[in-house]
C-alpha cells in the first residue's frame, strides 16, 4: 500500500468516526476532516499532486 493510499484510508476512517460522534454538527465534521487531512499532508512525504488529490478526496467525505 502506498503512502497516499494509506492516507486515504486513514482519512476515511477519521470521517466515519467524526460522523458517528457529531451526527448533526456538519461544520464540526468538516473541520475534523480538513484538519486531519492537513495533518496527513504535513507529516507524510507526499508530492504536491498527491496532496491536491487528498484534499479533493477530503471534500468528498464532507457531509451534504
Amino acid at each position: 500500500m502506498t503512502n497516499y493510499q494509506n492516507c486515504k484510508l486513514q482519512l476515511k476512517e477519521t470521517a466515519k468516526i467524526a460522523k458517528k460522534e457529531y451526527k448533526t454538527d456538519k461544520p464540526a465534521i468538516r473541520e475534523i476532516i480538513n484538519y486531519y487531512c492537513d495533518h496527513l499532508t504535513r507529516t507524510k512525504n507526499l508530492s504536491k499532486y498527491k496532496i491536491s488529490l487528498l484534499h479533493n478526496y477530503a471534500c468528498t467525505l464532507h457531509p451534504i
